[in-house]
């Protein structure tokens, strides 16, 4: 691979996809933010959170933004939704971007306040990268990627770009499948992390698998309707980055989202869960995107609505559980047609 690569977040998926990267013959550089972090990767070569992973020793780490940058005509997001917008704003006062330059965001989020996908941030921030922003995502967690189990995920994006992103990261260990639905690909991987705080609440309860079977299948409807309503295809949410993500992200023990579900469902605050994560859980702010996201589409989704109130309000998930159980019945099935005006 003749490539020049600078990854963007040296977390535990940041750093799973430059070794992946760097194992296939591309030349990486991988930025973490904070100095002290990156001094010690660059010389330890592994992450506390993440054991099986010994950095490929082709990847040089550093904190340093700007050198990261040059020569770099491929740039990999990976760096928490919450921070996308103000790392791209710096990267865009680094400059030196060649016309030829391109994105890949595999970051799960949406930005609270503004609703924007997380490609969308990034082209707003730097728009001479507008066409060459692409998406990567689906059930891929990063203690699996690492050992190169076999994983298949999705690639989407403007023309052109989905196939580009095939041939950086496709090897026999993971298989990328390419969509057109780049709306859809990119609110599945966002969507689905809410839905695995909220079974993870459920476990920390001492619920079971009817209870989470439940919540995955109605998260399911809420994930259609609410992406229908800004754009994506219905068939999208059925495939590896909705489905498929949803169903790993809800039930495996690698999933941080679920993680934090658990320790409130065992009775910690939000705030105190929060406090004991060692890695970021994207479910936390993209509830609260995905409820204002839904208020403005005038879309009612319970399950959204009861864990907004869990993490922001205060209520105990035994109340919110309650709370959705005790509402009216309705027909579970809906037309496809009826996705975008359905109220209830």
């Amino acid at each position: 691979m003749n490539e020049s690569i600078v990854v963007l977040g040296g977390g535990s998926w940041g750093a799973t996809l430059a070794d992946h990267l760097a194992k296939k013959g591309a030349e990486v550089v991988l930025w973490e933010f904070d100095a002290r972090l990156a001094t010690l990767l660059e010389s330890g070569r592994t992450l506390s959170t993440l054991p099986d992973l010994t950095l490929h020793p082709s990847v040089r780490v550093t904190a340093d933004l700007a050198k990261a940058l040059v020569g770099r005509t491929v740039i990999v997001n990976a760096v928490p939704s919450t921070h996308v917008r103000n790392t791209f704003r710096a990267v865009g006062k680094c400059g030196g971007l060649s016309p030829q330059s391109w994105v890949v965001s595999a970051t799960k989020g949406i930005e609270n306040n503004t609703l924007k996908r997380m490609s969308e941030v990034i082209g707003e921030e730097i728009p001479s990268l507008h066409g060459r922003v692409g998406v990567l995502s689906g059930p891929s967690h990063a203690e699996e990627v690492a050992r190169s189990l076999p994983t298949a995920i999705v690639a989407a994006g403007p023309e052109g770009i989905p196939e580009k992103i095939v041939g950086l990261f496709n090897t026999e260990c993971l298989r990328v499948y390419t969509n057109a639905d780049f709306v859809g690909v990119e609110l599945c991987g966002a969507l689905k992390n809410i839905y695995a705080v909220a079974c993870g609440v459920s476990d920390g309860l001492g619920f079971g698998d009817n209870t989470k079977a439940a919540l995955m299948t109605r998260g399911l409807n809420e994930m259609v309707r609410l992406g229908v309503s800004a754009g994506a295809q219905v068939i999208t949410f059925l495939g590896l980055a909705g489905l498929g993500d949803l169903i790993v992200t809800c039930t495996s023990p690698h999933s941080r989202n679920r993680a934090l579900g658990e320790k409130i469902g065992r009775g910690l605050s939000a705030s105190e869960a929060l406090a004991e994560m060692t890695m970021v859980a994207e479910g936390y702010p993209t509830t609260r995107g995905a409820k204002q996201l839904a208020d403005r589409q005038g879309l009612s989704l319970p399950i959204v609505s009861a864990l907004h109130d869990v993490l922001y309000d205060g209520k105990s998930g035994r109340e919110a559980l309650k709370e959705l159980l005790s509402r009216p019945p309705i027909p579970e099935m809906l037309h496809v047609g009826d996705f975008v005006n359905q109220k209830k």
